[in-house]
């Protein structure tokens, strides 16, 4: 009887492609996932340093800072949050340490929702510009150099 030529995929060749797809897929999506989490700290420090510009501009016009994240907005609210323009995080100003809102603030962005997976839980910044960040195994310097 003669042999047939048979085309095809051995099923050893297709295991071997789904082991290196496999490789290829745990290389790339932690990679992936952190790629996707360091955007969306830099929305953060955006957002904060836009809620610091607006608290200047108001404290130039008032000669005082008041703990409402959107200061420009009319009228403003004691106490009010801000949420950034992907949701990501809510921004809430306050008073420093030891200090009264009329003479200074801190304002502090909170991961929410799948971002609060980041190695950065919260992000700061204060009238004087100081930077601050808290989290599992990062330093402020990491929070926002990256």
């Amino acid at each position: 009887m003669p042999r047939l030529n048979q085309q095809g995929f051995t099923l050893i060749e297709m295991m071997i492609v789904v082991v290196i797809i496999g490789i290829l897929v745990g290389i790339a999506l932690p990679a992936y996932q952190d790629s996707v989490l360091r955007s969306g700290r830099a929305e953060a420090k955006s957002e904060l340093m836009q809620v610091a510009s607006d608290q200047e501009r108001h404290y130039s016009s008032f000669n005082t800072y008041i703990d409402d994240a959107t200061p420009l907005s009319t009228p403003t609210v004691a106490d009010r949050d801000r949420t950034s323009s992907n949701g990501l995080y809510l921004i809430s100003v306050a008073a420093c340490d030891g200090g009264a809102i009329s003479n200074c603030f801190i304002a502090t962005a909170t991961a929410q929702g799948g971002q609060a997976d980041d190695i950065c839980d919260t992000l700061t910044i204060s009238n004087t510009g100081v930077r601050g960040a808290s989290g599992t195994g990062a330093t402020t310097e990491e929070c926002w150099q990256r």
